[in-house]
């Protein structure tokens, strides 16, 4: 064995060393050990998260909504209730958070500011204005333990916005999952 290591070997018209040879053969032949693990996940279907939206007119709870508004160059726009507004009806407090997702045509609009108030005291602030980046920060506050809120909006259209178009404003709203 030792004589033939030593020996070039030829292939074609090439000659390799022996062990080269060998050490080839023997490295791609072998295999790298792993271990497979595994975990489990379940997925309950429930209605609603226990900070979500809430329609005022019937005190229907709702995980999704929508709002629309005229706006009008130059001017700022502002409802200081719209029809949802969002509802901790969970016994416990719960970290919500929101931010501006996309804004469509967004060179209509000069800035929108939303607040989240509970009476006359703001609980939460979640702006953008001409030039800012999308999506906007993550803007949290502690919903308390039973408690609704209202939504309160200002879009200032720009200067410029074109009459007859629409912008469409994607607002996220993240709860913890209890």
């Amino acid at each position: 064995m030792k004589r033939l290591l030593g020996k070039p070997l030829r292939i074609g018209k090439y000659s390799v060393p022996a062990l080269l040879l060998l050490s080839i053969v023997i490295g791609s032949v072998a295999a790298v050990a792993y271990v497979v693990m595994q975990f489990t996940l379940t997925a309950t279907v429930q209605a609603n998260p226990k900070v979500c939206f809430i329609r005022w007119s019937d005190s229907t709870k709702a995980n999704t909504f929508n709002y629309a508004v005229n706006i009008f160059p130059s001017l700022k726009t502002i409802d200081e209730n719209v029809t949802y507004g969002i509802w901790n009806w969970d016994t416990t407090a719960h970290t919500t958070s929101l931010r501006i997702e996309t804004i469509t045509n967004s060179g209509n609009i000069a800035s929108i500011t939303i607040y989240i108030k509970l009476g006359v005291t703001t609980v939460a602030t979640i702006t953008w204005s001409t030039g800012g980046s999308l999506p906007t920060s993550w803007v949290a506050f502690s919903a308390a333990a039973s408690t609704k809120y209202t939504i309160w909006m200002e879009i200032t259209a720009a200067s410029g916005a074109v009459v007859g178009q629409t912008s469409v404003i994607t607002l996220d709203m993240k709860v913890e999952n209890p």
